[in-house]
């Protein structure tokens, strides 16, 4: 069984990050294991649902997961990992602890590509645990970073997280309370959820922005902006900056200063369209640069990419188990 802490443990290792990133980059260009859908299996006498995911290879064999949470209380949600050939459990995980690493080891390869030459300021806007795992790809994907800036809603738990962030990266971490110059002042910066909105003109030109925030369906009103993280696009000449209340927005440019560019194809929006993201795989695949000018934003928007969830879930539970993580949990009767 893995904690939050054990998933940490068995994740935040260079080697280990680095094979995932590889998982990651052959699924986005296609390359990885053809595997089937994930499987959605109501309860309703015990206010539960099941998420049987696909077939996946693993140090044990065949292997598939299962997340078990409960509608009411998310939090407490678990993956099972079982056997495929006879339904063996063979372990357990913290869910949330696990999310956090599968939404940021993405990220983390997504920030390689998307991240302006030599980034040292790292913005920080969340402390949750996807704001920590977050924190951690980030310092091995980009090894320029000297120095993290921490926003988060909470005052004490955003000082309780920068100290732990400091001590187990060895980096410059500090709390700021102003959201506004900790995003105009980061080469990147990185939305996690539970902070105030990082708006594009807060941005300094060239930055990128790394938005793992929990999106949905665009509101009901027709506006295609992300709820949490408003994000917009200006003049590639005019560079993004902050306009004086009651004054109108400028017309936008033919070639905005904002480029969107997501985990997954985009789907629901009409191609063409001037907020139409940019699949990463283009630019993994050197088919697409990520910026048209030095100048440009970049925003990336986290995502589900089909087939990570298992392999994330195989790989995290097959090396705590080399490095003898966790805590053995027997089952089954103690007697003969």
């Amino acid at each position: 069984m893995l904690t939050s802490e054990d998933v940490d443990d068995a994740f935040d290792d260079e080697a280990f990050m680095e094979e995932r990133f590889s998982d990651v980059q052959r699924l986005l260009l296609g390359h990885g294991p053809a595997l089937g859908p994930e499987t959605l299996v109501l309860l309703p006498a015990t206010r539960c649902r099941l998420t049987v995911g696909p077939h996946a290879s693993g140090p044990f064999g065949r292997c598939f997961a299962v997340r078990l949470e409960s509608r009411a209380d998310l939090s407490a949600a678990c993956v099972e990992l079982l056997l495929a050939d006879d339904g063996s459990l063979l372990g357990l995980v913290d869910a949330g602890a696990l999310d956090g690493w599968r939404g940021a080891i993405p990220a983390g390869l997504a920030a390689r590509y998307l991240a302006p030459p030599a980034p040292s300021l790292l913005g920080l806007f969340g402390t949750g645990e996807a704001a920590w795992s977050c924190l951690l790809v980030l310092h091995h994907a980009l090894p320029s970073l000297s120095e993290v800036r921490v926003v988060g809603r909470e005052p004490d738990r955003a000082r309780d997280f920068a100290t732990a962030a400091a001590l187990r990266t060895g980096l410059r971490v500090r709390v700021s309370e102003d959201a506004r110059t900790t995003a105009a002042g980061a080469d990147v910066v990185a939305t996690t959820g539970g902070h105030p909105p990082v708006r594009a003109e807060w941005l300094a030109a060239g930055a990128l922005l790394i938005d793992q925030t929990t999106t949905s369906a665009p509101p009901a009103s027709g506006d295609p902006r992300d709820p949490v993280t408003d994000v917009r696009s200006f003049g590639a000449g005019t560079g993004p900056t902050a306009r004086p209340p009651g004054t109108a927005a400028a017309p936008a440019a033919s070639d905005p200063a904002v480029r969107h560019v997501s985990i997954a194809p985009p789907g629901g929006r009409t191609a063409g369209t001037r907020h139409e993201p940019l699949p990463l795989a283009e630019i993994v695949a050197g088919r697409a640069l990520p910026r048209r000018s030095g100048s440009d934003i970049v925003h990336y928007q986290g995502g589900e990419l089909a087939g990570w969830s298992v392999i994330a879930a195989v790989a995290g539970l097959g090396h705590a188990w080399q490095r003898d993580v966790g805590i053995p949990v027997r089952l089954g009767r103690g007697g003969p």
